[in-house]
């Protein structure tokens, strides 16, 4: 669900739909996905819903789709701060949570996913810890950690 190939630090995107193809491109290297195209107008769609842009910073687009093969967290740094991310307080968007999960298993596991992220985006702690991060086997731990505690 979350391992260290699916961090990136410092990626140069400028736009959300920048930062969503590189999500998907990378979900295709790491066998996420069959078809990158097909996840992105997912990530896509559920964006037009919604904006997934939440506060200081962060964003936690997420799609269901058919074109999943697993369930996964990809996080990624923004090395430039995305202007045009609709987010809660105006912040721009430099930290994102993509959650990739296959429609047959788009049960409540994807929404308990989202809910333990955006709670621990409450949290100062976590915020600070995980934008501050620049080793991914240390961030892997410690959002694996918070994924399994029980808020």
């Amino acid at each position: 669900m979350f391992k260290e190939e699916y961090i990136f630090f410092n990626v140069d995107v400028n736009t959300k739909i920048e930062a969503l193809e590189f999500i998907s491109s990378q979900a295709l290297s790491l066998g996420l996905t069959d078809d990158k195209d097909g996840l992105l107008k997912d990530f896509l769609k559920r964006e037009e819903e919604f904006s997934t842009g939440l506060q200081d910073g962060f964003a936690i687009p997420h799609a269901k789709s058919t074109h999943a093969k697993d369930i996964a967290i990809i996080y990624v740094s923004c090395k430039n701060p995305i202007r045009e991310w609709e987010t809660l307080d105006d912040s721009l968007v430099t930290n994102l949570f993509a959650l990739i999960v296959p429609k047959q298993n788009a049960g409540n596991e994807h929404l308990m996913m989202i809910s333990k992220l955006a709670t621990n985006l409450l949290e100062e702690e976590f915020k600070n810890t995980v934008k501050l991060s620049d080793n991914k086997s240390e961030l892997k731990k410690y959002i694996l950690k918070i994924m399994k505690e029980d808020n």
